[in-house]
């Protein structure tokens, strides 16, 4: 056993200083030579273009600066609420690497041997087309899917389409750039996939799992720091202080995969002592009482050693929230970015809709608000509008995947019907596969046994070295696209231009793949409208006039509005789902423990009140020189975009904040005799590899931290093309019970000092 000192204040310490700093560095790039007339080389004439970030599902609008066909400067909009005039750093390192060295600049065909040779865009979409109609004519269109990247809006819109012109439902979305599981939980509990937590307005705001997807959206950090600064309480429930928690004024650190627990354990203390808004529960809630039922259990004294957090302290959490009611804004994750799911996350995201309707916060200022109804300007609803445009409908995807469906929406499931043989042709479309689901086993074979491997791609990606044919995507930058929608305090709408021109190579929009392809196919009247034509009708839907925004980049949507009511079976807040127990899963959220639990226990003492010593007690409980196994936790973050869009600026930044290293707790490093900066080895049964030390307090005892998409370069690590160790690579592939998404934490590993 080892005892240590250790504190909330030293956890706490300068963190909203450093996180801030972190989400919000480089806002601009290398801005213009100061003095000089414009049109001199001091100062070049530059064309200004509004245009969209694609480093994450927020879409913050941005103006870029071009001159002489190359990107100089990007500042946010002013009037987006995501960019709130700037862009985070991750935005920066997306809008200055997007011609990356890797780019793909002409159509590939690979060969029997593995290597790629370069073929005309007319051979390419011949070929592929061909290939695709004998797999549809063979074995039925159900064995052709695609994959998906989901940030793109116009990716997000025009490969379904593909998919169902071709007769075929299974378009996937990669599960692992977005919360999808989290969006599905909610739909089963409000009937919808998002709400809007007040932050403005809140009397307590409650950030929990913000770390996992630590993507710092600048408008959301604005929120945070004017709640700090009016004296709003911000509480933190997360297993490491990331850039968003670093706002917090307390820190409750749990065990990786625990929080569901934490929220059972307070939710039944409001129902037990009487603290829950019954009017409104009465009023808004189906099957109740068969939940409370359910949990009751779930005490603050049951919570306490699965969370490592003491049972006064879920208690005094309880009572604050009681207290806060029905101002209480929780932010589950990290809005829509990085799914980085437990195989209980989503009867967390369950609980945590179910928390709102005990604090009876739905739809008060302060507390949780609905989001925007967007079916009206959908493409769906944007094609029936342009004449010569198939009625064809998409809607009918339904993203709960197993819950009543044998085909799903999420990318891991679809990898698991190509594993059993159901798909034999396979679309890749901006979703670096091979990447992203590296623990899948034997994931290579499963895509390179494939009838048809199509990767549409920027970049020659882990994934694109599998592909039968790469077909060479232009950049963000290039490309024009259909708009973003935001439901924030307002509706707002966003859209991109192109900003460059490519010189070199051949490389299409996303749009016009698609577009061409259909026609290959035989499809062409599945895409009869340009991408301008069907973002003026989604815009004509939101009362916002296309050319006005193009010039402004961002503008409110006046004509939406927010969903009213419960759009449920029930017309109810659902407290039970009868497709969850359908699927196997509880019908009610109930505690769902991990899959792999660390040898490592520890309770972390903080009696603030009484000014006493805060003890860590950690018990090792592996076999004698083993060493203690820790739960590996990953996710996105905020200084790397997507594959190849890292920059060099950006990994001096990487460094200062720890975001280039493995993250363990300074009282077991002490223990274990590592000091920060020290060669240590991660590893567990599944892989292992090498990586630098950063010693914190900022991360609980239980668990070591390695960034997803960002590793020291080392011939010695599993890499992605240079990009360092994978944290991926030591799961074995867990899908998420019920909704068949990857699950990203599942995995617990030793951690030993180099050499030793």
């Amino acid at each position: 056993m080892m005892t240590r000192s250790f504190t909330r204040r030293r956890f706490l310490e300068g963190c909203a200083v450093t996180g801030a700093a972190a989400a919000c560095l480089g806002a601009t790039a290398p801005a213009f030579a100061e003095g000089g007339d414009i049109g001199t080389a001091a100062r070049p004439e530059s064309r200004q273009v509004a245009t969209i970030c694609p480093g994450c599902p927020y879409g913050c609008s941005f103006t870029a600066y071009e001159v002489d066909g190359a990107l100089e400067k990007a500042i946010g909009t002013g009037a987006d609420p995501n960019a709130a005039g700037t862009l985070c750093t991750r935005g920066y390192g997306c809008a200055h690497g997007a011609e990356g060295s890797a780019r793909v600049k002409n159509p590939l065909r690979r060969k029997d041997d593995g290597s790629f040779q370069t073929i005309s865009w007319d051979e390419a979409l011949a070929e592929v087309a061909e290939r695709t109609l004998a797999i549809k004519d063979a074995k039925g269109a159900g064995a052709l899917a695609a994959i998906y990247d989901g940030v793109s809006p116009t990716v997000a819109a025009y490969v379904p389409r593909f998919m169902a012109a071709l007769g075929s439902g299974n378009a996937f979305v990669d599960d692992v750039t977005l919360n999808v599981n989290k969006e599905a939980a909610y739909i089963q509990v409000i009937g919808t996939g998002a709400y809007v937590p007040d932050f403005g307005h809140a009397g307590l705001i409650l950030l929990v799992d913000t770390s996992y997807a630590d993507v710092a959206v600048p408008g959301l950090v604005e929120q945070l720091q004017a709640a700090r600064q009016a004296g709003t309480p911000i509480i933190a429930v997360d297993s490491r202080l990331g850039t968003l928690a670093s706002f917090a004024d307390e820190w409750i650190g749990v065990n990786p995969g625990s929080e569901l627990a934490l929220l059972l354990a307070v939710c039944n203390g409001l129902i037990s002592t009487n603290r829950y808004d019954e009017a409104f529960v009465r009023e808004n809630t189906s099957a109740f009482d068969a939940w409370a039922a359910a949990i009751t259990g779930c005490t603050s004294q049951w919570a306490e050693p699965l969370t490592g957090v003491e049972a006064f302290r879920i208690d005094e959490l309880t009572s604050r929230i009681a207290e806060a009611a029905p101002r209480l804004a929780v932010e589950y994750g990290n809005g829509r970015v990085g799914a980085a799911t437990f195989s209980n996350s989503s009867e967390t995201a369950r609980c945590v809709c179910l928390l709102n309707a005990l604090c009876g916060a739905w739809g008060v200022k302060g507390g949780a608000l609905m989001p925007y109804d967007l079916s009206a300007v959908t493409l769906d609803a944007a094609v029936g509008a342009i004449k010569g445009a198939d009625a064809l409908s998409t809607t009918g995807l339904d993203p709960l995947v197993a819950l009543g469906r044998t085909v799903g929406a999420f990318a891991a499931h679809g990898l698991q019907q190509a594993h059993a043989g159901a798909i034999n042709g396979l679309f890749a479309v901006g979703a670096d596969v091979a990447y992203d689901y590296a623990g899948y086993e034997g994931l290579s074979q499963v895509l390179e046994g494939l009838d048809l491997f199509v990767c549409i791609t920027d970049e020659m990606t882990e994934t694109a070295l599998l592909a039968d044919y790469v077909l060479p995507a232009a950049s963000f930058l290039e490309s024009p696209s259909l708009p973003v929608f935001t439901s924030g305090q307002a509706a707002t709408v966003a859209i991109a231009s192109p900003v460059t021109s490519n010189d070199e190579g051949t490389a299409r929009p996303v749009a016009e793949i698609i577009t061409d392809l259909a026609d290959a196919c035989g499809l062409r009247d599945a895409f009869a409208f340009s991408v301008d034509e069907a973002a003026a009708k989604q815009l004509q839907a939101a009362g916002v006039d296309l050319t006005g925004l193009k010039e402004a980049g961002c503008a409110e949507a006046p004509a939406l509005l927010r969903v009213v009511g419960w759009p449920t079976l029930t017309h109810k807040i659902q407290c039970i789902s009868a497709r969850s127990a359908e699927a196997g899963l509880p019908e009610s959220p109930a505690w769902v423990p991990t899959l792999e639990e660390p040898s490592i226990k520890a309770v972390i003492s903080d009696d603030m009140d009484f000014g006493q010593g805060n003890i860590s007690q950690i018990v090792t409980t592996g076999e004698p020189g083993s060493g203690p196994t820790f739960h590996l936790i990953t996710g996105q973050q905020t200084v790397i975009g997507p594959v190849g869009h890292d920059v060099p600026e950006l990994a001096g930044v990487a460094e200062e904040y720890g975001l280039d290293s493995v993250w363990i707790n300074a009282t077991v490093a002490e223990a274990l005799g590592i000091s920060q900066g020290d060669e240590v080895m991660v590893g567990n049964s599944v892989t292992s590899a090498p990586a630098r030390a950063f010693v914190t307090q900022r991360i609980v005892p239980t668990a070591v931290y390695l960034p997803y998409g960002f590793g020291r370069a080392s011939s010695k690590q599993a890499n992605s093309n240079g990009k360092g160790v994978n944290p991926l690579r030591f799961t074995n592939a867990v899908i998420e019970g019920g909704y068949g998404t990857l699950c990203t934490q599942e995995a617990c590993v030793w951690l030993w000092k180099e050499g030793e």
